[in-house]
């Protein structure tokens, strides 16, 4: 193998990664959000799972604003 092929898998394995740690993220958003109801939230969770990077970017313009606030309430307070 070259050195263009071991830099392409490279690239690509870091591709995956990031788009696996972008899902596990959403996912846990939408746990983590109390305004939606258990079918709603089943229903993002099977659209991210058919369709992972159309559903992923539609949440995030739908819902992206909400997360830092959910998020946020995770952070320990500091004196």
């Amino acid at each position: 193998m070259s050195l263009w092929d071991y830099l392409t898998v490279f690239f690509w394995v870091y591709v995956g990664i990031a788009c696996l740690c972008i899902f596990v993220v959403l996912i846990v958003d939408i746990f983590r959000d109390h305004s939606l109801s258990g079918w709603a939230k089943a229903a993002w969770v099977a659209f991210l799972i058919v369709m992972p990077f159309v559903g992923s970017i539609v949440y995030l313009i739908m819902r992206g604003g909400g997360m830092s606030s959910r998020r946020g309430g995770d952070q320990p307070m500091l004196a």
